[in-house]
């Protein structure tokens, strides 16, 4: 439970001020790989982006968020990637990939393209990293300058609990919020593997809780649970789905 708490009040925190999704990117990397952002969210990736000029003071940044991903790759193989960025997509692949050898950063993936520069993913700074992860595409976390391994670690473990859909065994395998954004109304089409009881909560991006959208036995299948929005405060929000065991986080954004 204290785990839980600590991811979704990870989330808010990190949400309040940053971007509530992330631009795609489509490209290629240095090695000419073909990439899709958002396919690769959508697929249960968690994603960090390190943006460099390459510079001195960019190596400790890097080298920290390195060494917080590669922890990662036997407990999860393949599902957390580090992407190495130049700034402004004005150095070569091939200086890029030295400094990266050198500094020892051997895994991560190095991209120079003018579409994933960091001007397109908020205020610029030098280092900056993003922390991206589940299927609304969200940011959780999001560094400039320095690093800190305990929060880019805590944000990565949020991404991935938010990013589970699709496991074998999985209680959820798909969960979506629409209209995108809601006004008076909203409909959560919730997909169980089994019946379970569930309890769906809608939280502020304080954690405060706001209102028990439901509280109860779902049977297999999918489900529609409604919500009625009208009288909440427009805004963004995190809707939090539990059985007492599994945990996912989805974001609801309410206009009036």
């Amino acid at each position: 439970m204290k785990k839980h708490l600590l991811a979704f009040a990870l989330i808010a925190t990190t949400l309040l001020g940053a971007a509530q999704t992330a631009p795609n990117y489509t490209g290629a990397d240095c090695a000419g790989n073909p990439h899709d952002l958002y396919a690769e969210l959508d697929a249960g990736k968690v994603l960090v982006l390190m943006w460099v000029m390459p510079c001195p003071p960019c190596v400790g940044p890097s080298l920290t968020t390195y060494n917080v991903v590669q922890s990662y790759q036997s407990s999860h193989p393949d599902r957390v990637r580090m992407y190495l960025c130049d700034d402004y997509a004005n150095t070569s692949c091939a200086a890029l990939n030295g400094w990266k050898n050198i500094n020892g950063l051997t895994n991560a993936t190095t991209f120079s393209d003018p579409s994933l520069v960091m001007t397109n993913y908020g205020t610029p700074a030098m280092p900056k990293m993003m922390v991206l992860g589940g299927t609304d595409h969200a940011t959780y976390y999001s560094a400039k300058v320095t690093v800190d391994p305990n929060t880019l670690q805590s944000a990565i473990n949020a991404a991935l609990a938010a990013t589970s859909i699709g496991e074998p065994n999985a209680l959820v395998s798909d969960v979506s919020i629409h209209p995108v954004p809601a006004t008076d109304q909203a409909w959560i089409d919730i997909t169980l593997s089994r019946t379970t009881e569930l309890m769906i909560d809608l939280h502020d991006l304080s954690g405060k809780a706001v209102q028990r959208i439901h509280n109860g036995p779902l049977p297999p299948g999918t489900q529609r649970i409604e919500l009625t929005t009208l009288t909440i405060p427009a805004g963004m929000y995190v809707v939090r789905i539990t059985d007492g065991t599994e945990l996912t986080y989805r974001h609801l954004i309410i206009t009036h």
